[in-house]
């Protein structure tokens, strides 16, 4: 099966460190570059390739420091953004935490919470950052849609579609896995309207074709997506 992966992000965080007695000794302004060289890679046997995006928030939990006592930070972020983020910190060690804030039960990226702990800030060098994921996607080609009438996915017990978003020449949508729904698209050829409750389960993509000359019927091809232990490359 081929590899699926998407760049998620190139931070640089800027560290500096300090002495206990600033009136003795003045602080040297150490600055530790620690980035992220990372993809979250998929195993999949088509080429889709994840979507970034959507507010972030990062945390940084001090462990212990043998300069001075510290306090937790918390900062959010664009995700789109990524690569000209950095924050700064003082020396030590960290539990370093990255998680998509939305919470709702579809999007148009997906969402993923990771963390490493035991983290020392005391030279440049690049993190390791596991992460998890509990969405499932739903795909439909492009080429197949008609153009003018956006797939939809209404949720069991709601009444609101959510529009699909449209990247790597498919719609998609991300959705909270255990999430029951409806389907609902519009083919380009025919014009023929296509209806499918469906159950997206935690790690699944599920990708969408509709099979002309009959009516109502489509195809659904599954498959499992596996996070990498860690997001280096």
């Amino acid at each position: 099966m081929k590899k699926i992966s998407f760049a998620l992000l190139a931070v640089a965080f800027i560290y500096s460190s300090c002495t206990k007695d600033h009136s003795i000794t003045p602080a040297k302004n150490n600055s530790f570059k620690i980035s992220f060289a990372a993809t979250l890679n998929t195993v999949a046997v088509n080429t889709w390739e994840q979507v970034l995006g959507g507010e972030a928030i990062v945390q940084f939990t001090p462990e212990n420091s043998d300069s001075l006592s510290l306090s937790s930070k918390k900062d959010s972020l664009d995700l789109k953004n990524i690569s000209t983020y950095n924050y700064q910190l003082v020396g030590g060690t960290y539990t370093i935490s990255l998680s998509t804030k939305s919470t709702s039960v579809a999007d148009t990226f997906i969402r993923f919470t990771s963390e490493v702990k035991d983290f020392a800030v005391n030279k440049d060098q690049t993190i390791s950052l596991p992460a998890t994921t509990n969405d499932g996607v739903i795909t439909i080609s492009k080429s197949t849609i008609d153009s003018t009438v956006m797939p939809t996915f209404t949720p069991l017990g709601t009444t609101t579609p959510i529009n699909f978003g449209l990247a790597n020449g498919y719609y998609f949508l991300y959705i909270k896995g255990a999430t029951t729904g409806r389907l609902t698209f519009t083919e380009a050829t025919t014009g023929d309207l296509y209806l499918k409750d469906l159950k997206v389960t935690a790690g699944n993509q599920y990708d969408i074709s509709a099979t002309l000359n009959t009516i109502g019927a489509i195809v659904i091809h599954s498959y499992p997506f596996h996070l990498k232990t860690s997001f280096l490359q």
